[in-house]
């Protein structure tokens, strides 16, 4: 029987830079342990749908011999990571989840990517997205499996699922992903680990396949808060965040009827994490958000907008002639943007942009807002795979607390939620104003160290 090494990075990002740099492992053994792992575990986990070892290997000992000659790139140096196939990677194939040519849509690799080739990172493939990143379940694509679950086959959500399963396996040290509606935060809750929403234009995504070109963001998956802390700083080229005093804090708690009805874990051990936070020093406020109007504006920005936003950048003709070959969830997505009136579309954009002016003014007084990431735990793939229609409500109910971050143009954040050994995973979101993503990190830090943050499945 094959013995199959441990996660090289399990004790953290920062603990591995302490151990390049003191000559403790390098960055090829590090590559190494993952690929070998990798090789082992994919055919189980379906994460990576493209690897690159042999290009993995000469990055890490260029990068081993970079160090030794006292060229120092930072704290993402060696660091092996997974990218969603939404991206443009040099030399890696881009399919955004499809079996149509969609090179045109996509362009060569962007400043993101090429931000962390620049940082010293090790890409070691490509993972599995949802179809054009449009949704949370394919019918006529593998679904990853979720670690959550070793007997059960369950989803892990989407559309960023290869990325999440990455890192909840341990096939990387930290993941790439997209988030246009909670594409990085819904897979990254139903998988028991961390994923960060940026905020609009932190990041470019040039060279990323576009889903709403005005919502779409890049996404951070990692294994603990202070993981994502470090990526982000090394990004941005500021200093990690660590935490911060939880005293006085204000955070906004949607009221009930401002959200779907939840499975009774998640309200369980959302009301629990309240009590942590209470308990803590944290000021909760009840709040209406979204509104009941502001909901129904949500969902019609999401069956009009985006999937309008979709069939632009595919072009009719190619959806029309090659609908065949696309899946049909995704055919459904489409659809909505088929013969959508361009005064119904101009309608729509205006309207995103009211809602998130309405949000920055309507979050003053508050350090952020506080909610669990989706109202359901990771659900049978045979359940939610039954029918267009079983698919299309998951996608619907599970992704209903994580689309007003996008369309108000917030930062926002999960971490996950410690339950009973062998329970789902469940994830609490934070979510703060634009461009306060070092407020929501120190914010995470403090609060997934009260709930004693479990973070990556052994």
């Amino acid at each position: 029987m094959t013995t199959v090494s441990d996660d090289p990075l399990k004790k953290g990002l920062i603990d591995f830079a302490r151990r390049l740099r003191s000559g403790h492992t390098s960055a090829r053994a590090v590559t190494e342990a993952y690929l070998s792992r990798i090789e082992s575990l994919n055919p189980t986990f379906d994460a990576y749908i493209h690897v690159d070892a042999d290009q993995a290997l000469k990055t890490a000992t260029a990068l081993d011999n970079l160090l030794s000659a006292g060229v120092d790139l930072g704290p993402l140096m060696g660091v092996p990571v997974a990218v969603k196939d939404l991206f443009a990677v040099a030399g890696m194939p881009v399919k955004a989840g499809s079996n149509l040519d969609l090179t045109d849509c996509i362009g060569p690799e962007g400043p993101f990517i090429k931000s962390l080739r620049q940082a010293g990172c090790v890409f070691l493939g490509k993972t599995r997205s949802i179809e054009f990143a449009a949704g949370a379940q394919n019918l006529i694509h593998p679904t990853p499996w979720n670690p959550c679950d070793m007997s059960t086959p369950r989803t892990p959500g989407g559309s960023s699922h290869g990325s999440a399963v990455a890192v909840a396996a341990g096939l990387c040290g930290f993941a790439i992903g997209s988030d246009t509606g909670g594409s990085v935060r819904q897979p990254a809750a139903l998988c028991g680990i961390v994923g960060l929403k940026t905020s609009y234009g932190i990041w470019s995504t040039e060279g990323v396949f576009p889903l709403c070109p005005s919502m779409d963001t890049v996404g951070l998956l990692t294994a603990s808060t202070e993981d994502a802390s470090t990526v982000y700083a090394a990004l941005v080229d500021d200093k990690a965040a660590s935490g911060v005093k939880l005293t006085g804090i204000r955070l906004g708690v949607p009221e009930p009827e401002c959200m779907d009805t939840m499975d009774a874990d998640v309200a369980d051990r959302f009301k629990l994490s309240l009590q942590h936070l209470q308990n803590a020093g944290v000021e909760l406020v009840p709040i209406t958000w979204p509104t009941e109007q502001e909901q129904q504006d949500i969902k019609a920005i999401y069956a009009g907008m985006v999937p309008a936003d979709l069939l632009t950048t595919l072009g009719n003709e190619r959806f029309q002639s090659q609908r065949h070959a696309i899946d049909p969830v995704a055919v459904q997505r489409l659809e909505g943007g088929v013969g959508l009136a361009a005064t119904e579309y101009i309608r729509l954009q205006r309207m995103q942009k009211r809602l998130a002016e309405l949000a920055r003014d309507r979050i003053q007084g508050l350090d952020g807002i506080v909610s669990p990431t989706t109202p359901l735990t990771p659900q049978a793939v045979k359940n939610v795979s039954k029918s267009v229609a079983t698919a299309s409500d998951f996608v619907a109910r599970s992704l209903s607390y994580t689309r007003a971050a996008n369309v108000y143009d917030m930062c926002a954040m999960t971490i996950p939620i410690p339950g009973d050994p062998g329970s789902m995973p469940v994830g609490l979101q934070l979510t703060c104003a634009s461009q306060e993503e070092s407020k929501l990190l120190s914010l995470a830090n403090s609060v997934s160290h009260i709930m004693l943050n479990k973070t990556r499945i052994k």
